[in-house]
């Protein structure tokens, strides 16, 4: 019985260490500066389809609302990492145009959160001449 609890007693305090460390390594990661050109598609398409986006107008969002732990650190992976289909007009899991934005299998896209915190506004919801392609799609 002694044993029992020594092993269930090791187990916890496992637990709370790597729960510790994991909270930790998470709360260091540090955001790119602002004004990180996303354009994954350029070169792939005749059409400028970059956005500029800027971390500090999205701090009270948890990093892993749009991206995927990496398995190993756990840490936010580039959605560029998996969505390795770069052709504007890509289907399927791998199309990177998708993943920004078609909300999927409870995967939120970048326009799927616009379309819910910004309904009805077109310079946030809109494609051309909006904040994301303020230049349009040329």
């Amino acid at each position: 019985m002694k044993k029992v609890f020594i092993m269930c007693l090791l187990c916890v305090c496992f637990t709370a260490v790597w729960a510790f460390a994991q909270a930790e390594l998470v709360a260091s990661i540090e955001a790119p500066d602002d004004d990180l050109e996303i354009n994954v598609i350029q070169g792939h398409s005749k059409r400028d389809l970059g956005v500029t986006f800027n971390h500090s107008s999205h701090e009270g969002i948890d990093c892993f609302t749009c991206h995927h732990k990496n398995a190993v650190a756990d840490t936010p992976e580039s959605c560029a990492n998996c969505h390795t289909d770069t052709a504007p007009d890509a289907q399927g899991p791998k199309s990177y145009f998708r993943a920004m934005h078609v909300k999927s299998e409870g995967h939120a896209s970048c326009l799927s959160c616009h379309e819910e915190e910004f309904s009805g506004d077109k310079d946030m919801t809109g494609c051309a001449n909006s904040s994301c392609h303020p230049n349009g799609l040329h």
